[in-house]
Formats: C-alpha cells, sequence, structure tokens
C-alpha cells in the first residue's frame, strides 16, 4: 500500500497530512492483465485467430471492470480503534486494536481481509502495515511509549480491493485517537520537613498530631486503593483486606507551584506527542511527578497549581472552563495516579492577559494566584517549579504568595552557567532557591533544597 505523504508537522504538533487519493487504481496484477491482454491483441491481428481475440477482451476488459465496479458500488469501511490502557506511564505498554466492518452501497456486508495503513508517531515505532478481517476479529499491535506526553494514533487508510485483486481503492477510515502518556516518577531520597520551609509556628502544623499507630484508623479496602496502604495487622484480624486510613489531623502539607507561562521555558522546542514543549519543561515536569508521588507516599497532602492559580489537571478531565479553577487542589495519596496522569497534558501556555514579552508583569496573574491561596487557605510551604524566571515573573510570584513567609523554588535554566534574574529576587525575600540544568539528575536538585547554598557545576 503507498504511504501518506508526510511533509512535517502542524502547528499543533500533528503531522501535516494530505488527503487520500480515493481514486480506484489497477493492481500490479491488473496491470499484468492490461499488458498481457495488449499482446493477445497484437498476436489476434497478426495471427487473424478470433479465439485469441476473444481472450484479448476478455483480459483488457477484466481490470476495466473491476475498477467500475469499485466505482458503482460504492465501498464503505467503518474501522474502530480502541487503546487499553489510554492513560499509561512512560516505559509501559499499550494495546490498540483496530476492528473493521466493510459494507457495500446498498447496506450488504463484505468480509475477508482488508489492508490497512496505519499512522502511528515515530516515538511510538512507526507507521504499521495490517492485515484486518472485516466483520472478524480486531488486529492489535503494541506501543511503549518512552516519554510522557499526547500522542495521534491515526488516521487510517484501508486499501480495498475487488474479489480478483485487479483494482484497488484507498479510503480514509478512522480519525485520530490520543494516547495519553504520563511521566514516570523517579525515587526522591529522603529530606527533613524543614528542608521545605516548614516551620514548627506554621498555623497549618500547629498543635497537630503525629502519624502514629495511635491515630491510625482503618477501612475496607476500596477498588483503586494503593497496595502500599494495607494494613496487614487489621486484615488478618478482620478477614478481609483493611487499608489505612490516617486521621486528617495528622496530614502535613504542601503547596506546589508548577509555572506553565512560555515565557519562562525559551529553550529549542521539542514535541512531547503533539504539546509543544522544551527540554527544560519536559525536566520540570518529570520533577513534579516526582514529588508528587515521594510526599503523597508519606502522607503529604500536596496542593498542586500553576502560578495563575489553576489546579494542575487530573487523569482524563477537562482543561478548560469554570469547573477546573474551582475544583480543589490537593492530591493525596489516594489521588497521586490520578494527578501524575494528568501531567501527560500540561504544556507551556502563552502568558495571561497583562504579561507581554520581556517580562512586564501586571497583577492579573499575581492577583489570581493570592485569590487562590486566599480561597483554600493556603498557608503551607510553598515550592515552586519554574524555569528560566524573570525578575517580574518572580516578584509576581512573591505578591501571589504573600500568605506564606517564605518558600522553596526550582529553577531549570536553558543556559548552563546562567541563573535566571528570578533567583536573586526569590532569595532576597528569604526562598531557597536551586537552580539547575534539564541534564540534572531530579534526585539532587530535591537533595539540595533548603540547604541554602547553590553549589557549581550541574546545580547552580
Amino acid at each position: 500500500m503507498s504511504r501518506r505523504p508526510d511533509p512535517g508537522r502542524t502547528a499543533q504538533g500533528e503531522r501535516a497530512e494530505q488527503p487520500v487519493d480515493s481514486r480506484a487504481r489497477f493492481t500490479g496484477r491488473g496491470w499484468a492483465f492490461l499488458g498481457a491482454g495488449a499482446l493477445c491483441l497484437l498476436l489476434a491481428t497478426w495471427l487473424g485467430r478470433k479465439d485469441v481475440l476473444a481472450l484479448a477482451l476478455f483480459l483488457g476488459g477484466a481490470p476495466l471492470f473491476a475498477a467500475l465496479s469499485l466505482y458503482v458500488v460504492k465501498p464503505r469501511v467503518l474501522l474502530k480503534r480502541g487503546v487499553e490502557p489510554a492513560l499509561v506511564t512512560a516505559g509501559d505498554s499499550a494495546v490498540v486494536r483496530l476492528r473493521v466492518r466493510h459494507r457495500t452501497r446498498r447496506g450488504g456486508t463484505v468480509t475477508g481481509a482488508i489492508a490497512v495503513h496505519e499512522t502511528v508517531p515515530e516515538p511510538l515505532g512507526g507507521d504499521r502495515e495490517l492485515s484486518v478481517e472485516a466483520g472478524g476479529e480486531p488486529a492489535a499491535y503494541t506501543v511503549r511509549p518512552r516519554r510522557r506526553g499526547v500522542y495521534a494514533l491515526g488516521p487510517a487508510t484501508v486499501r480495498v480491493a475487488d474479489p480478483f485483486g485487479l483494482a484497488a481503492e484507498l479510503l480514509d477510515a478512522s480519525e485520530r485517537t490520543s494516547l495519553h502518556v504520563a511521566p514516570d516518577p523517579v525515587e526522591l531520597p529522603e529530606i527533613s520537613a524543614d528542608r521545605l520551609r516548614e516551620s514548627g509556628t506554621d498555623p497549618s502544623r500547629t498543635a497537630q498530631p503525629q502519624p502514629g499507630p495511635d491515630n491510625v484508623t482503618t477501612r475496607e479496602y476500596r477498588h483503586g486503593d494503593p497496595m502500599r496502604r494495607v494494613h496487614w495487622a487489621a486484615s488478618a484480624k478482620h478477614g478481609r483486606l483493611m487499608v489505612r486510613q490516617e486521621d486528617p489531623r495528622s496530614t502535613r502539607r504542601l503547596t506546589l507551584v508548577l509555572d506553565r507561562d512560555e515565557g519562562s521555558w525559551p529553550g529549542e522546542r521539542l514535541w512531547a506527542g503533539v504539546l509543544p514543549s522544551t527540554a527544560e519543561f519536559e525536566w520540570a515536569v518529570s520533577f513534579t511527578a516526582a514529588v508528587l508521588e515521594h510526599l503523597t507516599q508519606r502522607e503529604t497532602a500536596v496542593h498542586a497549581l500553576d502560578t495563575t492559580g489553576r489546579p494542575l489537571p487530573r487523569g482524563g478531565e477537562d482543561d478548560d472552563g469554570a469547573p477546573l479553577r474551582a475544583r480543589a487542589t490537593a492530591v493525596t495519596d489516594d489521588g497521586a495516579e490520578d494527578a501524575r496522569h494528568g501531567l501527560a497534558r500540561v504544556r507551556p501556555e502563552p502568558a495571561p492577559r497583562g504579561r507581554v514579552s520581556g517580562g512586564t508583569v501586571d497583577g492579573t496573574a499575581a492577583d489570581a494566584l493570592a485569590d487562590r491561596f486566599d480561597r483554600d487557605g493556603l498557608v503551607h510551604p510553598v515550592l515552586l517549579v519554574s524555569g528560566d524566571l524573570g525578575a517580574a515573573a518572580a516578584e509576581a510570584v512573591l505578591r501571589g504568595t504573600q500568605r506564606i513567609p517564605a518558600g522553596s523554588a526550582v529553577l531549570v535554566t536553558s543556559s548552563p552557567g546562567r541563573v535566571p534574574d528570578g533567583a536573586g529576587v526569590l532569595e532576597a525575600a528569604g526562598w531557597s532557591v536551586v537552580v539547575v540544568s534539564a541534564s540534572t539528575a531530579p534526585e539532587d536538585a530535591w537533595a539540595q533544597l533548603g540547604t541554602g547554598s547553590r553549589p557549581a557545576g550541574a546545580l547552580r
């Protein structure tokens, strides 16, 4: 089957496909029939044999009749694509199944194998050629994405031929299907709570008991509960699986802010599937996923949002509209996996209204962030994950988080050896700042938080 032209990508990151020419064409067998027919016609003329003339008409007419039949019958093909699961973690595999139904204009069902050309992004292994039995068992192939992002599978092109394989027609049969790939969190080292600017006078921690055997309650296991929360002693006692349910008063809290302003990520563009990104932003997303996984496993509720006060996306929920802004930001152990899957869709976005190139900022973003802190009562330690943060953008973050005395920041610079202007602004306000590059190991950046220094090398 001929392949689709692939001139590049659209502005949305998708492969710029050209429409398939759906005219019926002769196959190799059809051209062979036509050639044989022409040869027999010459022999019939030279020998004067009517039987050879009849053979010439048959051989030449069969491909023409096959092409005409495809034009008259107008075959209709319905292709359904299913991805299991539709949400995966980088490094895991997903199975894509294609099911085909082949009908004629009059509604008749046609059986037999149909050749399918499936468009698959190069990071997932490239395009596939499949033979799918119409009306029968689906054909399947496996993809194993190595990087997070949103990947578009399809469209598919099917090759419909006449019963004798003399003529064929290419048809578009399916729209694109999205595969969401969440970042795979790395394991972070243990650091003390005060390294994240958590103080004993923090109102969120005052007079609150610490997690321990006296304030641990249990409940019956529900589908989706992490196995690490299974309380084996209680399970043995009750004769059924029980999970830990800590006293909510003992839960630590942290506000994690991921900067999604594209002005903070000026590095060379790369693609996370169909999402525009940079190497620095991909590092920040991976680090955010690792922090969420690390802290929620340790009974810490993480309030995950961006610098405009919007909650970070979750699972398969919609990113747009008022419901998102009204949604709670807290991520606990039960919702950590859903929050990680939401990170499959994050991307650098244009600055909110009022911010222009060059770093000039009015109060729009800062006010939105401050409103979120007021609405949710966020007085907990703050960890900011940003890129080449400008001084004005850093001041906006400080205004938005003025309810807290100080915080921590990890800044991912696109120019090795350069410290973003915003680092000095945050440090002057008492924040702990770690400046890294996209080649820095996330666990090294995590270990440097709260040390009060910016060592040379990969960590600045």
